[in-house]
């Protein structure tokens, strides 16, 4: 089982030693390590690098993976446990091998450097429990006709007892954002922020959102989220005219304002 200080060691070795504690990030399962460059860590916003996701390290085995930042590969670092990253490694990249990963961090000594591969997860899932059934079993009770059945039912039936189904909390209410184009948009509401491109939607609830920014390039507003595993997304929309990009760039400024407050990053 790999330790945290083994892979903080790693990290060290790896992307030096200034940030090497605030890159990592515990799932349970594994540690994800985020790959941006020391400038941006510092602060400076201009620095993120863009296409590169945080390593997934996972404990077990100290297997490394490195799968990008691009929007269909979310849900491989929304998984919560190994058999998670396999089914969902085999439904978004079924041409990725889950028993080689990219490269080891060596269980036995906190360096850099990688031993020899072999396989993180088993070969094959374990079996399940076999339940053989006793065809000489008997009732405890022998029927009897007059009285029916002497062993009642398992579930027994109340009619005058209704289902309770729990009842929904009310959605979260407040100011909400929509910027469009034709290929693309942008929403901010109570719940988090969407991006909608070209019909691939990205939702981030604001528990998800580590940062905010937004600025203008030419006609466009273009918004990015640091998502908390370090992965950066962005989406561009296209307002066309200065008019209406000045009034998106007040209106996003206001809603960002209400949800986030002096949050770093916004």
């Amino acid at each position: 089982m790999l330790t945290y200080e083994q892979v903080r060691d790693w990290v060290r070795g790896r992307y030096g030693p200034r940030h090497a504690e605030r890159r990592i990030t515990d799932l349970g399962y594994a540690y994800s390590v985020s790959t941006q460059p020391d400038a941006y860590l510092d602060g400076d916003t201009s620095a993120m690098t863009f296409g590169n996701g945080p390593d997934l390290v996972v404990k077990r085995t100290g297997a490394v993976w490195q799968f990008g930042s691009g929007p269909s590969l979310m849900p491989l670092y929304d998984v919560r446990s190994e058999d998670e990253l396999r089914r969902a490694m085999a439904a978004l990249l079924p041409g990725c091998d889950p028993d080689r990963p990219h490269e080891s961090v060596p269980l036995t000594q906190a360096q850099p450097g990688f031993g020899p591969a072999y396989p993180p997860y088993p070969a094959h899932p374990a079996s399940p429990p076999a339940y053989p059934v006793n065809p000489s079993a008997q009732p405890a009770h022998p029927m009897n006709p007059a009285v029916g059945p002497a062993v009642p039912p398992a579930y027994p039936v109340n009619p005058a007892a209704p289902a309770a189904y729990p009842m929904s909390p009310p959605a979260p209410q407040g100011p909400e954002f929509v910027a469009a184009d034709a290929d693309n948009a942008v929403l901010v509401d109570a719940v988090g922020i969407s991006f909608d491109q070209r019909d691939v939607v990205t939702d981030f609830a604001w528990q998800d959102v580590q940062a905010v920014h937004h600025t203008v390039r030419g006609l466009c507003l273009l918004v990015g989220v640091t998502h908390r595993n370090g992965v950066f997304h962005e989406c561009r929309v296209g307002a066309g005219r200065q008019k209406k990009l000045r009034e998106w760039t007040q209106q996003l400024a206001l809603t960002l304002g209400h949800y986030r407050g002096g949050a770093p990053g916004m």
